[in-house]
């Protein structure tokens, strides 16, 4: 998997910003197949940080509220998704 492939994405949500000037540890969302060694790999070429801990969860898919009015209304459910909350070693901080 290329670097580029497993970052997906930073997560702003207001948990993760009070995280983050708490106890700066930053949240991403990663690609679901991508393990903490590649996470880390990832962030250190970068963001050019060393660090410290990765923890992962991943989000399941949730029904999704379908129209009744469609032609056939059937079942959607949103995407998987995995978030990656990185701590950083201190003296470093992202961007």
């Amino acid at each position: 998997m290329i670097r580029e492939q497993v970052i997906k994405q930073y997560v702003l949500s207001k948990k993760s910003q009070e995280q983050e000037e708490k106890t700066r540890i930053y949240t991403f969302y990663v690609h679901p197949k991508a393990n903490k060694f590649q996470i880390k790999q990832a962030i250190r070429n970068i963001y050019k940080v060393k660090v410290k801990k990765i923890r992962t969860c991943r989000e399941k898919p949730v029904k999704q509220k379908v129209s009744l009015l469609r032609k056939f209304p059937g079942k959607f459910y949103t995407k998987l998704r995995k978030k990656a909350f990185i701590q950083l070693v201190s003296g470093y901080k992202l961007g």
